[in-house]
């Protein structure tokens, strides 16, 4: 499962490389190829949520296991909002240090947008707060999935217990219609930020769909894993097939329909979504039930990513933008891209290891400590 949230990350790391760029017809080309896959960049958030779903709901399945929310939501928050900090310094601390005010011809307006807002101190409060929506891309474009999967995070222990109690249809129908109340709300109350790509507060019930998913996926693995193991090998191939093809064009099916049909709407793009999730539960399936795949997934450098994936998907675009503003008619752009690509490694590694990895031991102490206490009380009565 790291590996794969590492493949992931990656492909967010390439979509952003290459998003920077404006009048470029053949990356408008590459969507229709097969090579879309590897810059499938919103693609890769909604594998992170179907997984985060599917990671998270394990505890919660165990034989005698009784999951502490208390515990579960300490550490959370260590995992995901300490690193998630660390990160918005340091997108504070290159913004001030290399953005540069004035016209950069040829670059889009995705990398023109990101650090134009002036610091305020409500900017940056919401960055800390996460309430509500924000300018969620004023410092780092990523951070927005982040806010995502906190709000998600805090209720995700009353989610399992819905998602336990009921079937897998009735699980799924509550994911349909959590996305069709988001789409309502959006359309009623008009927000400030009235699209799904943001922390746009009705979204984040759309998105809690995905690690409904993700939970169901869990729930019912091993079945799913004993079919395809009787899948005969060409068959498990035309799934593994299916499931890429799946993931890799249904971001494209909102553009599609568009000029098909001429039909218009947010809904396109929620639509979308779920089939991307489709594809996703296709994919952890048959890494899950083929050894072949899961020796690939087992590659060092392959779980080299898996390990550094959270670290990597917060600072890319960090160090994207910090090297294009220092070496802007400098070096030549192949030579400031290879520079953003190891600093981003760079940035990770010392990410997970001084910052990731001390937090997640940090969640486990306190709650250790948490559960000694209680334990101690608990004699003492």
């Amino acid at each position: 499962m790291d590996s794969l949230r590492g493949l992931a990350a990656a492909t967010v790391l390439i979509h952003h490389f290459l998003f920077i760029f404006t009048g470029l017809w053949w990356l408008e080309m590459l969507n229709y190829t097969p090579l879309r896959i590897f810059k499938a960049g919103h693609e890769a958030v909604i594998f992170f949520f179907v997984l985060s779903g599917f990671v998270l709901s394990l505890p919660f399945y165990a034989q005698g296991a009784k999951v502490r929310i208390s515990h579960f939501l300490i550490k959370r928050v260590c995992r995901i909002y300490i690193p998630y900090i660390a990160a918005v310094a340091c997108a504070l601390l290159t913004y001030l240090a290399f953005y540069r005010e004035g016209s950069m011809p040829g670059y889009s307006s995705f990398f023109t947008d990101v650090w134009s807002f002036p610091l305020t101190p409500g900017l940056i409060g919401d960055h800390l707060l996460l309430l509500g929506s924000f300018k969620d891309y004023a410092l780092d474009p990523v951070l927005w999935s982040l806010c995502i999967e906190l709000r998600i995070s805090l209720i995700f222990p009353f989610l399992m217990t819905f998602i336990i109690r009921f079937g897998w249809k009735t699980s799924l129908a509550l994911g349909l219609l959590l996305s069709g109340l988001a789409l309502l709300l959006n359309h009623l109350i008009r927000p400030a930020n009235p699209l799904p790509i943001s922390s746009n507060l009705y979204f984040t019930l759309h998105y809690m769909a995905f690690f409904i998913i993700g939970a169901l996926l869990a729930k019912h693995k091993a079945g799913l894993i004993a079919r395809i193991m009787r899948l005969s090998v060409s068959m498990k191939y035309v799934l593994l097939a299916t499931g890429l093809m799946i993931y890799t064009y249904a971001g494209i099916a909102d553009a599609v329909l568009k000029r098909l049909f001429k039909a218009e709407g947010i809904w396109l793009s929620l639509l979308s979504d779920w089939g991307i999730a489709a594809g996703v539960c296709v994919l952890i399936s048959t890494s899950l039930a083929s050894p072949k795949i899961s020796g690939v997934l087992e590659i060092h450098s392959i779980h080299f990513l898996g390990n550094i994936s959270y670290s990597l998907y917060l600072y890319h675009c960090i160090a994207l933008f910090a090297s294009v503003y220092a070496f802007h008619n400098v070096l030549p752009l192949w030579a400031t891209l290879i520079i953003a690509l190891a600093a981003s490694i760079l940035l990770s590694v010392l990410s997970y290891k001084y910052v990731e990895k001390p937090a997640i031991a940090l969640g486990k102490r306190w709650t250790s400590r948490r559960a000694g206490r209680l334990t101690e009380t608990k004699e003492a009565v």
